[in-house]
């Protein structure tokens, strides 16, 4: 559009620019016109001949110098100095024959009829080489707005479009139903924040008229405001401050409504499609808590049902019962109630980070301190499981939130046992890495096939078969590890253990806050 519409407002301007080089183009011209004459004349050629000659320089000159003005003084230069020079007498302006006043009036008329077709031509000319480029220019600007993935980089996008096609600094702003700026992207100089600039826009996007420089509501803003518009009111507003301080054209405003009304759809288009984002999620978070509640009543059937079975027997027979039957049904009572405890702390843990509820409590912690509370924690029923430490012998120091750093660590413990054969070997190991340090729990069972592997953290994603329990967990204790783990900047990973078994890692960055 810079090179579209430099035509244009050169032709505007053309009694402000150029008026001393066109005078010389003049003078220069029709001293070169009469010269020839002369010549001709000398040659005693017809006075018809220096006619031609004159209307052929007033016809160049109108076409170079693209002004009516200037053909008009092009056909009364070239019939004076025709009477000055060719009529008797010469070298006057006085006529002896009654027939030259026509000739001269002819001559005028046919000078300043063909100048002025040859600039209407030439302007005609200019205007479709115009459209094309408009066109084309609007074609690729539409092409690439369609293919934008979201509301920022419709703005970006429109921005930098419209600040090449004009060569001007260039506002784009999305406003939300509620009248508040949800995207502002400017490309060049920010002048859209100056008092009657923002007024200008907000009346634009308030009224849906355009407002600002070149209209007649806040004339006095350095920029031109356009209503982004569709079917269901202003979506926004787009800011056009011309660098040559020269007020936008018709087919300017134009192409800026075309552009306005592209945005328009497409801002529409994905506005609705965010909506049904927001709808979609809204469906899949119904689903999974039902799937949740289905889950939970099925896996806390089992366990409530033992104890409440464990617990009747107990009552029904108490005396009975020997002491050591009681002590079993007493483990066997606190050993699923301790299940459920943490079923249900993983439960509450995932709901909170899916809300983003939860706030880290960061502060110093002893890395061998959490380690040493999770594996006591979890020893109390590792089914005959042997579990060991290996830590260094420096003291580890992090800024973790340790209750939550703890909570992974016997969830990875209590899976390890769920997974492996019943007297296998745990091993949790400790140590540093540049500036990491890195929690390794590693087991002997079975191992994981690498499909297993890549969805072994998704929420709810279950192994087929456990090893050493019945009970069946919800699939969200690694998920949840993988939760607190980012959540303090960190990165949680399993692979196969050689021979056989898992080992999952997790590493926290020492010396740093992680909020």
């Amino acid at each position: 559009m810079s090179k579209f519409n430099s035509f244009i407002n050169r032709y505007k301007l053309i009694y402000k620019k150029n008026i001393f080089k066109n005078i010389l183009l003049l003078i220069f011209t029709m001293t070169l016109c009469t010269i020839v004459s002369i010549a001709f004349n000398n040659l005693n050629m017809s006075e018809t001949n220096i006619v031609m000659i004159y209307l052929l320089g007033i016809l160049l000159y109108s076409y170079i110098a693209e002004g009516y003005v200037y053909s008009f003084f092009a056909s009364v230069s070239g019939v004076l100095l025709f009477n000055f020079f060719f009529t008797e007498p010469y070298y006057t302006l006085q006529v002896y024959s009654p027939d030259y006043p026509i000739i001269f009036l002819v001559m005028f008329i046919v000078g300043s009829i063909t100048s002025m077709l040859t600039i209407r031509v030439k302007i005609e000319s200019q205007l479709v080489i115009d459209r094309e480029k408009y066109i084309s220019s609007l074609y690729y600007v539409t092409k690439r707005l369609l293919d934008v993935k979201s509301c920022n980089e419709l703005a970006e996008i429109s921005a930098d479009e419209l600040s090449k096609q004009f060569n001007a600094d260039v506002l784009v702003s999305f406003f939300n139903s509620s009248g508040n700026v949800t995207c502002r992207i400017v490309k060049g100089e920010d002048v859209f924040n100056d008092g009657a600039d923002y007024m200008a826009s907000m009346e634009a996007y308030q009224s849906g008229s355009p407002c600002g420089y070149g209209t007649t509501l806040f004339s006095g803003a350095k920029a031109y405001y356009s209503p982004i518009l569709s079917h269901n009111g202003s979506l926004g507003v787009i800011g056009i401050s011309l660098r040559n301080d020269v007020a936008l054209i018709n087919t300017q405003c134009t192409f800026i409504d075309v552009i306005s009304r592209q945005i328009a759809v497409v801002l529409e288009r994905e506005r609705i499609y965010e909506k049904q984002q927001k709808t979609q999620m809204e469906i899949q978070k119904e689903r999974l808590r039902s799937d949740i509640l289905r889950s939970i009543s099925h896996d806390l059937r089992t366990p409530l049902a033992g104890i409440m079975g464990l617990a009747s027997t107990a009552h029904d027979n108490y005396e009975k019962l020997s002491d050591e039957v009681k002590i079993t049904f007493l483990q066997s009572i606190y050993e699923d109630a301790d299940w459920l405890n943490e079923l249900v702390e993983n439960i509450l843990q995932t709901t909170r980070f899916e809300e983003g509820r939860i706030k880290l409590n960061i502060k110093e912690e002893a890395a061998e301190e959490i380690i040493t509370e999770a594996v006591t924690h979890v020893k109390k029923h590792s089914s005959g499981h042997e579990i060991y430490v290996k830590i260094p012998d420096e003291i580890i120091i992090l800024q973790v939130d340790g209750v939550l750093i703890r909570q992974v660590i016997i969830n990875l413990l209590n899976n390890a046992i769920n997974y492996s054969p019943r007297g296998s070997k745990i091993t949790v190991s400790l140590f540093r890495k540049n500036n990491h340090v890195i929690f390794e729990v590693s087991d002997n069972g079975p191992g994981l096939s690498q499909e297993e592997i890549s969805h072994i953290f998704e929420r709810y994603y279950q192994r087929s078969t456990k090893v050493s329990s019945n009970r069946r967990g919800m699939g969200l204790g690694l998920s949840l590890c993988k939760s607190i783990i980012e959540a303090h900047n960190g990165e949680i990973s399993m692979r196969n253990n050689v021979p056989n078994g898992t080992i999952v890692s997790f590493y926290i960055i020492s010396g740093e806050e992680n909020v």
